[in-house]
């Protein structure tokens, strides 16, 4: 039976190493050793905040499209109460 040696961060301290990579252009190893983070656990980190961005902006642009259909279909509902 192995023992875990799983860490668990709080989310505001894996946003703020986050920003240190992404928004402030800083080196993995670099804000890894500042923080006491493995430069994998870091490297996790930004790569699952980049594919959470897209996943997010794909949800975002479907719910726009949506939005801009049923802004036709008003449209055309209320032209044809107009007339």
């Amino acid at each position: 039976m192995s023992i875990s040696t799983a860490r668990h961060y709080p989310m505001d301290f894996q946003h703020q190493v986050i920003s240190e990579v992404k928004v402030h252009n800083r080196l993995l190893s670099d804000v890894a050793k500042q923080y006491g983070v493995s430069s994998k656990t870091v490297y996790k980190w930004v790569k699952y905040s980049e594919s959470h961005k897209t996943e997010k902006r794909g949800a975002i642009m479907s719910e726009i499209a949506l939005l801009q259909e049923k802004i036709t279909q008003l449209s055309q509902q209320l032209q044809t109460m107009a007339s």
